[in-house]
């Protein structure tokens, strides 16, 4: 094969999918739900779907889906685009947008797949920097012209800051011939819902997923929110029988029931709960000279530990314990952190504990004879009460 038809940037770039084989035990890197669909709920399903024709292909028609999915988020059918997952609607309205001669401009540090995406692509796209704080910063929000497209992360994955909503709008509100879209899809865990605003501004477009909110991620059901004339135009971009018959019948039979959506509603509350004692527990059980825990209206939490070796280390104990995190140094602005899914009380404890040790063995060695009291305080067990409640 002759790689010259590939660019370097290509040919050089790591791998996205992860192996297979791990050692780990506790998968805290992708901010998956850390429990499965109940046993009754898949046999529907799977009764469900031996009673489809498995040799052809599934039904290009899905607007009853659309229409449940119109109403959960509150919009009209005319509304949404169903697609298999987020990621399918990014990529496809990049590849569009950049072969029509769009200026994208996209906030960093975000998902990477828009960054890894551009690169392998050769798209070309302006970073819109955070603040060093990692905070959206909107005095140095580059100039948006006729044509050109904004991509905004929010929550924002890996970071788990929120645009404000104000200045959302005074962006859509002054820019009526750019687009803006904003990747939505850690919404249920935010404050603010910025998708209702598709029915006030026609240039705006919001991609949601029930990947995250919902314990379905092995489905890839994702959806695109936008003006009618907008949705029915990204419509026409997306490959028909792309969405299978698998995460069809699942939507059918139990996406939308009142029971599932009730349990996954406790189940988002349960996250939120915990990922507030997360933060308050990192703030409290370590001193900030040694380590941050930046605020999340996601599920997860990006940590930023500022010395090498004691970063390095606890990495390679998380990796020994059976951990796995996503290592998020080599994003722009964010040496020495990484992102923490928030899973079960008994998972997230038990990550904290292996933290704990491994930055105190890691300064013991490094401050032998030194108290580092004031690193790692003492925690009885009213306080670590307290601080989960």
């Amino acid at each position: 094969m002759n790689n010259s038809f590939f660019n370097d940037t290509l040919q050089n770039a790591p791998v996205r999918i992860a192996p297979a084989k791990t050692t780990a035990r506790f998968f805290l890197d992708k901010n998956e739900q850390p429990e499965d669909v109940d046993y009754s709920i898949k046999k529907k399903v799977t009764d469900s779907l031996m009673n489809e024709d498995w040799n052809r292909y599934p039904t290009a028609d899905n607007s009853d889906i659309e229409a449940l999915v119109a109403n959960y988020c509150g919009l009209g059918t005319d509304n949404i685009v169903l697609g298999p997952g987020s990621a399918s609607f990014i990529t496809t309205l990049l590849n569009y947008f950049a072969l029509n001669g769009k200026r994208i401009v996209i906030a960093q540090p975000t998902y990477t797949l828009f960054d890894y995406h551009c690169k392998t692509y050769g798209i070309a796209y302006e970073p819109w920097m955070l603040t060093e704080d990692l905070e959206y910063d909107y005095e140095n929000m580059p100039t948006l012209g006729e044509g050109s497209v904004l991509i905004v992360t929010t929550p924002n994955n890996p970071v788990g800051n929120t645009i404000k909503q104000e200045k959302l709008e005074q962006i859509l509100a002054q820019n009526p011939n750019s687009f803006v879209i904003v990747d939505a899809v850690y919404a249920e865990f935010a404050t603010v819902d910025f998708t209702p605003l598709v029915r006030k501004y026609e240039n705006l477009i919001v991609l949601r997923s029930f990947s995250k909110a919902f314990p379905v991620a092995g489905l890839r059901l994702g959806y695109l929110c936008a003006a009618p004339q907008t949705a029915a135009v990204v419509r026409k971009l997306m490959l028909m029988f792309s969405i299978n018959q698998f995460t069809l019948a699942f939507a059918r039979e139990a996406l939308f029931s009142r029971r599932f959506m009730e349990r996954s509603r406790e189940r988002v509350n349960d996250l939120i709960a915990e990922r507030e004692w997360m933060y308050r527990v990192l703030n409290f059980r370590f001193d900030r000279q040694v380590l941050k825990v930046f605020k999340s209206e996601g599920n997860f939490l990006l940590v930023r530990i500022f010395d090498d070796a004691i970063f390095a280390k606890a990495m390679a104990d998380f990796e020994k314990n059976g951990i796995k995190v996503l290592n998020t140094s080599p994003f722009p602005l964010l040496k020495n952190t990484f992102r923490v899914s928030i899973s079960s009380a008994e998972e997230n404890e038990f990550f904290l504990d292996s933290l704990r040790e491994s930055l105190m063995k890691t300064a013991h060695r490094q401050q032998q004879g030194m108290e580092i009291q004031g690193y790692f305080p003492k925690v009885n067990e009213t306080q670590y009460q307290l601080a989960r409640a």
